[in-house]
């Protein structure tokens, strides 16, 4: 049974209770990942040169049709070198597993923290300009946590991402060899 923890259960406990052992096996050993179905386009030695559509990832959003953060209007391809770990062959048809952790990682880059810069360097402006009875404080506050966002952003540019980022994409299988019928 599942242990108490002051005045109340614990979260293995009442999943436990919930939804039973196997329920709970399975959540702990899920390795969350979006899937990928590309072309392989070229071979170069242990890599692999892919291509495929960069809005498929966003089939399922309801907001697809009216989002122009990734250009969804339009699928546009992306190209991408990946370690070659299934022998692909040019033509090849294959899947490409990204690691949940990856796409938060980067979620985190892109949209939290620009975000999070915008409001902090706002309030703290806003706050001074109270402070130094300025006039337009809004706009200094709005103008200042602006400018936050393209210096997170320029900061991004010149930083570059962690290597790792780049092992976590890896090839999972082939669907279809090349000159296979569809």
């Amino acid at each position: 049974m599942g242990m108490a923890r002051g005045n109340g259960i614990s979260v293995r406990f009442a999943t436990h209770a919930m939804f039973g052992s196997e329920f709970l096996l399975r959540v702990l050993r899920h390795r969350g990942s979006m899937e990928q179905q590309v072309e392989v386009i070229a071979v170069e030695g242990d890599q692999v040169l892919v291509r495929g559509q960069r809005a498929s990832a966003c089939g399922g959003c309801a907001g697809k049709t009216s989002c122009s953060t990734l250009g969804s209007w339009t699928e546009r391809p992306i190209e991408l070198r990946v370690k070659n770990s299934i022998s692909a062959a040019v033509g090849d048809l294959v899947l490409l597993e990204v690691p949940d952790s990856l796409l938060l990682r980067v979620t985190f880059r892109l949209y939290v923290l620009p975000m999070l810069a915008f409001v902090f360097v706002g309030l703290a402006a806003r706050s001074l300009a109270v402070e130094l009875e300025l006039e337009h404080v809004e706009l200094l506050a709005a103008l200042a946590g602006m400018g936050a966002v393209i210096a997170t952003f320029a900061w991004q540019m010149v930083t570059p991402a962690p290597k790792k980022a780049a092992l976590d994409v890896r090839m999972v299988k082939v669907i279809r060899h090349a000159g296979q019928p569809v």
